[in-house]
């Protein structure tokens, strides 16, 4: 017991930090892309981003890709590090983690604090937020993925607060979705059947109507007619890998916003409906300091994430 207080409290004074090897910016100019028509289903719309830049476009293995050819390995560090994670990438390719990926396993699930990729052959600690607050036990100290990237609060909670923050959040959304489990684990909310099942139908209603071409590589989200979040990336077949993990997480946030009133959601719908390229431009270069993150590596900018003002929330 007392090793797992000790690894809370270094967990609790750990400041979010990136691998040397890696810088975090703030620009990314969306003057390279366009917008597509806004897509809805129930609340929640997206406004698809195309690149305007042709290909050849990088490409990345992904967690699953990467695991179900058994080509990671994902396991605690020593007996167990609550901050971080080893992770070894024996793919041929480099290999993207997206912050906010959930893993499940070792001593107690965690979450990746933010961006990494690793180099073919790589291994590499990697920075972590622990999503189950109650449990620091287990034989077996390698992880499997959650299938599922964290909602964008979350999100935003790993990349801009501490610990502390991240179980509030994990508290907050495990109550406002009716689950709960002995250790506080983000995972019951995602494996929850009822939510499982409605975001499913999100889901459907907009993969069956987003366009499909090589140039797609974000989205700008909006909930109730209101933009939250934007995720762009300067790859499409990255984008494109990530993309169903990435509107189940916008899913989960928009399912606990539903509008009381018809009139409340016509209004939102009409809005979302009139968002164009000038509403994403204003959005993107007004967040408060804090609230975006870009991604680089080798000096390039590989993956930008824009949240809304928190002003009102919660």
């Amino acid at each position: 017991m007392n090793r797992f207080l000790a690894a809370l409290t270094a967990a609790l004074l750990l400041t979010p930090s990136l691998a040397p090897a890696q810088e975090a910016g703030t620009e990314f100019d969306l003057r390279d892309f366009e917008a597509g028509e806004p897509v809805l289903a129930y609340n929640l719309a997206v406004v698809p981003l195309h690149t305007r830049k042709g290909p050849p476009y990088d490409d990345y293995t992904v967690l699953e890709e990467a695991q179900n050819a058994r080509k990671v390995d994902v396991r605690e560090v020593g007996d167990g590090n609550v901050p971080e994670l080893s992770v070894r990438n024996r793919d041929e390719r480099p290999m993207y983690l997206l912050g906010g990926e959930v893993l499940l396993g070792g001593k107690q699930d965690r979450m990746v604090q933010s961006d990494v990729v690793l180099d073919a052959g790589e291994r590499r600690r990697v920075p972590v937020v622990c999503v189950e607050q109650g449990r620091w036990e287990g034989q077996d100290l390698s992880f499997r993925p959650g299938l599922a990237v964290a909602h964008p609060d979350l999100r935003r909670a790993a990349l801009f607060s501490e610990q502390g923050a991240v179980w509030n959040e994990v508290a907050r959304k495990s109550q406002v979705s009716g689950v709960s489990s002995e250790t506080g684990t983000y995972r019951r909310v995602l494996q929850d059947a009822t939510l499982r099942k409605r975001i499913g139908q999100y889901l459907d209603e907009i993969q069956a109507k987003l366009p499909r071409d090589e140039r797609m590589a974000g989205l700008a989200v909006a909930i109730n007619g209101e933009l939250e979040v934007v995720d762009v990336f300067d790859s499409p077949k990255l984008y494109g890998k990530l993309e169903r993990k990435l509107l189940a997480s916008y899913v989960l946030a928009a399912i606990e916003k539903q509008p009381g009133r018809a009139e409340q959601a016509e209004q939102g719908q009409a809005k979302a409906r009139s968002l164009k390229k000038k509403d994403i431009d204003a959005f993107v270069g007004t967040p408060k300091e804090g609230q975006k993150k870009v991604f680089r590596t080798k000096g390039k900018a590989i993956h930008g994430t824009f949240f809304g003002s928190t002003e009102g929330k919660k």
